[in-house]
């Protein structure tokens, strides 16, 4: 008998352990198509974080500033340019349309009034601008009415350049009215009531363009006129001015200066003529001060005048803040001023054309003291309401002589007070819709005189513009004055004067005009004035026109 060794068993347990394994895969029922069962849940475990007791501590890189050191070498390149013409592009015509600003416009009337109207233009031009204007208008009044005629022609040229404007204008007005006024005709008028007046007007002026607004800016003039009456008299006045402002500064400054030569000629009733020279030099510098929600400014007017009487120096000071409680929509402000305001022929006789006799005084306001509020209440609705408190030397007011209704300047030599309180609003609808109030009261405390004759105490005025489908334009304008207390002047053998007063009515006066536009070149038109046919007197014995209508046309190109 063999003995059995170690190799012999384990020999042995091999071969019994791949026979057992091989009859376990080929008859084993839980063994189906390779795949096995586990029958038991299986619940993952991790394991705990272990945490590293060090914090990282990076390096800091290190840098360093490379230098460089460049060489440029001397040698310069020559490049010739290559020149050729670009073709211009074609914008079209929608960025510069053709500009219509020339017209032509012809109308009649009731009391046979012609009119007509002529304006020419060169519309666009960037090197000049010129035009000419010429008007007329004339009517026959019944016989208690008045003649009137009025001729005008206006031209003026504009010369542009990159320093600045150059500009000219000259004016030329004709304007004849009759001393009609006479209560019930029982007066008898002059031979030859016609008073016809001849205005020529030049002026000349040059304004720089500034390059940026803290550049300088100025403009000086040269202006001369001549206005005469026939058989009455002849002014010739020649005043040059200038007025300097740089308001983009530290401390924003303007000042206006002027000297003015007035000479009257006088023709009196045997033939003779008497001469009469003013001279008058303004100074009038201001300083302002603008903040973020007020601002300040500050100066003085001052004017030497010197005539056939002497010399004489007039000082006023004036100063004026305002400050915006809600900014832009809401200011206060305050202020006080004065000026010499010198009267002549043109200036009276624009006033009141029927004026005979002119006796010259200047007109000094000492010192007129004035506050109020101003501002928007929306986007197209603006107001203010002011007042103001002025002493005046020297007032104009009107008086009608007594033999032959002509009227008279009369002066109140004395200091007369004025207090005033205005108010207006002003809305704005684009082009579709335009309405405006203006109304003044005024309370005068005459010292020479009895009344301010012939100025009224309370003026209003209304005027409504509105657009109906770009085709029919409607203005309608309305005018009121109060009460006014009017003067009838009596001439005693002895050269003293009585003067008895005459309470002239308030009146009303509305006014009608309406456009068509039938294309874009012609159109028509129909103005209607004093629709209410009220016969009130502007001045005493002095009438107006009743109820006036004009129609016609207007053609422009």
């Amino acid at each position: 008998m063999k003995t059995l060794t170690f190799q012999h068993i384990l020999l042995g347990l091999t071969a019994l352990l791949i026979t057992i394994t091989a009859r376990a895969q080929g008859n084993d029922s839980l063994i189906k198509d390779n795949q096995i069962d586990v029958i038991k849940n299986f619940k993952p475990v991790l394991s705990d974080a272990i945490k590293i007791p060090v914090n990282p501590n990076p390096e800091i890189p290190a840098y360093v500033k490379p230098v460089f050191t460049y060489r440029v070498p001397s040698q310069t390149h020559i490049v010739e340019p290559t020149i050729y013409t670009i073709k211009p592009l074609s914008l079209g015509t929608m960025l510069l349309p053709k500009l219509k600003g020339n017209y032509v416009k012809a109308g009649f009337g009731n009391y046979f009034m012609p009119m007509g109207e002529v304006y020419l233009n060169t519309v666009r031009n960037k090197d000049y601008q010129a035009g000419v204007f010429v008007k007329h208008l004339s009517g026959n009044g019944d016989q208690n009415y008045n003649n009137f005629s009025q001729n005008t022609i206006h031209g003026y040229v504009n010369k542009f350049s990159s320093k600045g404007t150059l500009g000219t204008e000259w004016y030329y007005h004709r304007n004849v009215v009759n001393l009609y006024g006479s209560p019930n005709d029982k007066l008898s008028l002059p031979a030859d009531p016609k008073l016809a007046y001849h205005l020529i007007d030049g002026k000349t002026n040059f304004q720089n363009h500034a390059k940026d607004s803290k550049d300088l800016s100025y403009k000086i003039e040269a202006n001369y006129y001549h206005f005469n009456r026939e058989n009455a008299f002849n002014e010739n006045d020649f005043q040059a001015k200038a007025r300097i402002a740089q308001l983009n500064a530290n401390i924003p400054f303007e000042l206006q200066t002027s000297f003015r030569l007035n000479n009257n000629k006088l023709t009196q009733l045997d033939g003779s003529t008497n001469n009469y020279q003013r001279l008058f030099f303004d100074l009038n510098p201001q300083l302002f001060m603008i903040g973020a929600d007020y601002y300040l400014q500050g100066g003085f007017n001052s004017t030497i005048s010197s005539d056939s009487a002497g010399g004489k120096f007039h000082f006023f000071p004036k100063a004026e803040g305002g400050y915006a409680i809600v900014p832009k929509k809401l200011i206060v402000y305050a202020g006080l001023t004065g000026g010499l305001a010198p009267n002549t022929f043109r200036n009276i006789i624009g006033l009141n054309p029927f004026i005979t006799e002119l006796p010259l005084r200047n007109t000094i306001h000492k010192i007129e003291i004035y506050g109020g509020v101003k501002g928007e209440i929306g986007p197209q609705t603006s107001f203010y309401l002011n007042s103001s408190s002025t002493s005046i030397e020297n007032l104009v007011t009107f008086t009608t002589l007594a033999k032959n209704a002509a009227q008279v300047l009369l002066f109140d030599e004395g200091n007369a007070k004025r207090t005033s309180l205005a108010l207006g609003i002003q809305h704005q609808m684009g082009d579709k819709l335009r309405l405006g109030m203006h109304t003044q009261f005024h309370s005068y405390a005459t010292s020479k005189i009895s009344k301010a004759f012939s100025l009224p105490q309370l003026e209003s005025k209304i005027n409504l513009g509105y657009n109906i489908g770009e085709k029919f334009l409607i203005n309608i304008d309305l005018f009121y004055w109060g009460e006014r207390s009017g003067a009838i002047l009596t001439e005693n053998p002895d050269q003293t004067r009585n003067i008895v007063t005459q309470k002239l009515d308030p009146f009303v006066d509305l006014n009608l005009s309406i456009d068509y536009r039938y294309s874009k070149n012609l159109s028509a038109f129909i103005h209607c004035n004093n629709i209410a046919n009220g016969r009130y007197n502007r001045f005493i014995n002095y009438p107006v026109y009743g109820i006036n209508i004009i129609g016609g046309f207007t053609f422009t190109f």
